[in-house]
C-alpha cells in the first residue's frame, strides 16, 4: 500500500484550447490510461472514490479519500481489473480501518489520453477523456506539495498566456458518476 496526498489545479477546455495548448507542448509525453470505477454497494461511502486505473499492462487500485487539502490517495498494486481486488486481505483491512464499507460493484470506464510535461512545480495534465458517449477536454496541473503557491501562479501563467478561462472543474470520478445519473 501508497499513500499521497494528491493536490492539483484543473479546468475543462474546448477543443480548441485543447488542440492550441498541445500544440505548444509538443515535446510531451502520451499515456494511453483507462480508470475503471467503482461505487459502494452502501450509501456509507461518500467521501471515497474508488479505481482501477491501467497503463499498459499495469493496473493499480486506488482510493481517494477527500481531506481539508486535496484528497488522500492510497494505493494498491493489482494484477487486472476485477472487483475481486476489493476483497484482499490488506484492502479489506484498509476498508474496515476507516470505517468504509468492503462491497463494491463495477459501474464504468473512463479511457484518457494524457499528454504529460514534467515542470518544476508538478506535472502538467492535457487531457482527453471519453466516458459514457461523451468526451472532454481538460487540463491539470499535478502539484509537487511543498510548491503548491508556486504551482498555482504557474497553472495561472498558462491559463493567461492561451486566454482560459479557469473554471474550475469537477474529478473525473465526479463527472463520470453525473453522466452515468443522467443516462440512468
Amino acid at each position: 500500500m501508497k499513500t499521497n496526498l494528491e493536490i492539483e489545479f484543473k479546468t475543462l477546455l474546448n477543443k480548441q484550447e485543447y488542440v492550441r495548448i498541445l500544440a505548444h507542448f509538443s515535446h510531451a509525453t502520451c499515456i494511453n490510461q483507462t480508470n475503471f470505477y467503482y461505487q459502494s454497494t452502501t450509501l456509507l461511502n461518500k467521501k471515497i472514490a474508488a479505481r482501477i486505473r491501467q497503463i499498459d499492462q499495469s493496473y493499480e487500485l486506488t482510493f481517494k479519500i477527500k481531506q481539508a487539502k486535496g484528497k488522500l490517495e492510497v494505493n494498491f498494486e493489482v494484477p487486472s481489473n476485477s472487483v475481486e481486488h476489493f476483497n484482499r486481505p490488506d484492502v479489506q483491512q484498509f476498508l474496515m480501518d476507516h470505517n468504509f464499507s468492503s462491497h463494491w460493484n463495477y459501474i464504468g470506464e473512463l479511457h484518457t489520453t494524457r499528454y504529460v510535461v514534467q515542470e518544476e512545480f508538478g506535472e502538467l495534465c492535457i487531457d482527453h477523456n471519453i466516458y459514457l458517449h461523451r468526451e472532454d477536454y481538460e487540463l491539470e496541473y499535478e502539484v509537487k506539495n511543498e510548491y503548491m503557491n508556486l504551482a498555482y501562479q504557474r497553472f495561472t501563467e498558462i491559463l493567461n498566456q492561451f486566454s482560459i478561462k479557469n473554471i474550475k472543474a469537477k474529478a473525473k470520478f465526479h463527472r463520470f458518476i453525473l453522466s452515468k445519473l443522467n443516462q440512468d
